[in-house]
C-alpha cells in the first residue's frame, strides 16, 4: 500500500464468517491448545483455504476457539470460528481440512455464520459422559441432585477458598461405571468435570486418580440448559 492509498476496513457483512464442528480423539487427544492451533493454521495453508489474516507488523490467520479441551480429553464436538477472504461452500471447507488432517481430527461440518457470532463468547455448557473405573456411585449422585448447595474447596493465588459449585451442574446421571453430566462452561462461570470427580470421590471416600477416569466432551452448547447446539 504506497502513502497515496487509505486503508478502508471491511464491512461486517462483507466478512465471510465460517464455525466449523471437529472431533479430537485417539493420539492427539495429548497434544496441547497451541499445538492444536498450530494444527489448523498448517491445515488451512495445505488445503488452500482463503483464509484471512490480521492486520499489522505481525499478521497471524484470523480463527478462534471455543473452550480449549483439557489435554488427555477426548472431544466429539470442539468448534472454531474462520474467517475467509471469499465464499466457500461448507462442504468444500470439510473435504479440503478432512484431506490434510492427520489421524485423531475430523471436520464434521461447516456452516456460514454472522459477523457478531464468537463461539468463544457464545459456549455457555457442555456435556461429558464419563468412564469410571469403579461403580456404586448411585447414592452420591442422588444426594447432588437434590442438593440445594455444594461446597468445593479451590486454590486461588496460593489460597484455599471455598466455591459454590452447584449452580453449574445441570444435569447429572449415573448407569453402571458410565456417569454422564451437563456443566456450565464459559467464560460466565465454568465448572470442569475433574473438579466435579473429586467432589464425587471425596464423598465417596476414595482417591480420585485422574488417568484412570476417561472423559469425553460430547457437545457443547449456547444456553446453560444444553438446548441449543453452538
Amino acid at each position: 500500500m504506497n502513502e497515496n492509498e487509505k486503508f478502508v476496513p471491511l464491512r461486517p457483512e462483507d466478512i465471510k464468517k465460517y464455525r466449523l464442528k471437529f472431533e479430537k480423539n485417539q493420539k492427539l487427544i495429548y497434544i496441547g491448545h497451541l499445538d492444536l492451533l498450530k494444527l489448523f493454521q498448517r491445515s488451512v495453508k495445505r488445503g488452500k483455504l482463503p483464509i484471512e489474516y490480521s492486520k499489522g507488523f505481525n499478521p497471524h490467520q484470523l480463527m478462534v476457539f471455543a473452550i480449549p479441551l483439557p489435554l488427555g480429553m477426548e472431544s466429539g464436538a470442539e468448534y472454531i470460528d474462520i474467517r475467509l477472504t471469499e465464499d466457500v461452500p461448507p462442504e468444500t471447507i470439510v473435504s479440503s481440512l478432512n484431506a490434510v488432517f492427520p489421524q485423531g481430527i475430523r471436520i464434521l461440518e461447516a456452516r456460514k455464520i454472522s459477523f457478531s457470532q464468537n463461539c468463544a463468547a457464545d459456549v455457555h455448557s457442555a456435556d461429558y459422559t464419563v468412564i469410571l473405573p469403579h461403580t456404586g456411585f448411585e447414592d452420591i449422585i442422588e444426594e447432588i441432585n437434590k442438593s440445594e448447595s455444594i461446597q468445593i474447596e479451590r486454590t486461588v493465588k496460593k489460597r484455599v477458598k471455598q466455591t459454590e459449585i452447584r449452580p453449574y451442574i445441570k444435569k447429572l446421571s449415573i448407569e453402571g461405571n458410565t456417569l454422564k453430566t451437563t456443566l456450565v462452561t464459559g467464560s460466565q462461570g465454568n465448572l470442569k468435570p475433574d473438579d466435579l470427580l473429586k467432589y464425587i470421590y471425596k464423598c465417596k471416600g476414595l482417591e480420585y486418580i485422574p488417568y484412570k477416569v476417561k472423559i469425553k466432551r460430547e457437545e457443547m452448547y449456547a444456553d446453560t440448559e444444553g438446548s441449543v447446539k453452538l
